[in-house]
């Protein structure tokens, strides 16, 4: 019984993570002729029984359908604020960011993958099969590695970054068959058709899952960077902020006012958060 519960929950959860079309409205129709024939054909006492049924009939008849359609490419959606993480069939971790998809084939014989979003990737080696993750504007091949995929289809940017491992990068335009071979730290930035190749620092993300990011000699100053895309807020540098290193750990779970207490401590600064424009000024702190 236990197993038969676990086939059935596992059906579902595939079955809720696709989308399927819609019932025909003939095979409604049919349905809904079949129990209304039925419940004429019942006594007075029972048709009501017999009304109720078909109306939940009609309710379950869309997830009836969406258990029975059998699709050989598999779709996940994660339309949560929280990351999703899941694994291919050949054993690779996917972490599925907030609004965005992965599709691939049932079968998984080719490891590809379609990306439309964001998402983090650690991909178990095989020396005989490449992993391959298609974007709408780039290709990216790999045989085992962990990179970040980021695709915004409005601002016609794609960013593939590089943790582990090699990969190459192509694009999906027939008159440029140029490749590039990204290391470890390099960022493969395609922005409104120019390509450019950028680093950033390894330890200074939470896009593979990390809880904490432990930060030594690190410039202040990308970290600042670091902390304008994860908040939203824009620095203004000064003197004060050149040419400085912090040693220090960072949680993902702190928040942008903890952060800043910690750097004020370290480098004897104030910070000043100005709300309407979104900016962080640094100030020198006052002597008591």
């Amino acid at each position: 019984m236990e197993n038969y519960e676990s086939d059935i929950e596992k059906r579902m959860e595939t079955a809720w993570g696709q989308d399927f079309p819609p019932v025909p409205k003939t095979q409604i129709k049919n349905s809904w002729s079949e129990l209304e024939s039925t419940i004429r054909s019942r006594s007075p006492k029972r048709s009501f029984k017999w009304a109720i049924a078909a109306a939940i009939m009609l309710l379950l008849l869309p997830a009836l359908y969406l258990l029975s359609v059998d699709r050989s490419t598999i779709e996940i959606n994660n339309y949560t604020q929280l990351d999703k993480e899941f694994i291919l069939p050949d054993s690779s971790i996917v972490i599925l960011k907030p609004n965005s998809t992965v599709s691939y084939n049932k079968k998984f014989s080719k490891r590809e993958v379609a990306l439309s979003g964001q998402a983090f990737f650690d991909v178990v080696k095989d020396s005989l099969k490449e992993f391959t993750v298609e974007t709408s504007r780039t290709s990216t091949r790999v045989l085992g590695t962990s990179f970040l995929v980021t695709e915004n289809e409005d601002l016609e940017k794609t960013e593939v970054s590089l943790y582990s491992g090699r990969i190459l990068m192509s694009l999906k335009d027939t008159e440029n068959r140029r490749s590039w071979a990204i290391i470890p730290g390099e960022s493969f930035l395609l922005d409104k058709g120019k390509v450019q190749v950028k680093k950033f620092e390894t330890d200074l993300s939470f896009s593979a899952g990390n809880k904490y990011s432990d930060l030594n000699n690190i410039e202040l100053e990308k970290l600042f960077h670091f902390i304008e895309e994860r908040f939203g807020y824009q620095f203004e540098t000064n003197e004060m902020t050149k040419n400085k290193l912090v040693t220090l750990r960072i949680n993902k779970s702190d928040s942008l006012g903890q952060i800043l207490k910690v750097l004020s401590l370290i480098n004897d600064v104030n910070f000043e958060i100005n709300e309407s424009e979104k900016t962080i000024v640094t100030l020198k702190k006052e002597k008591k």
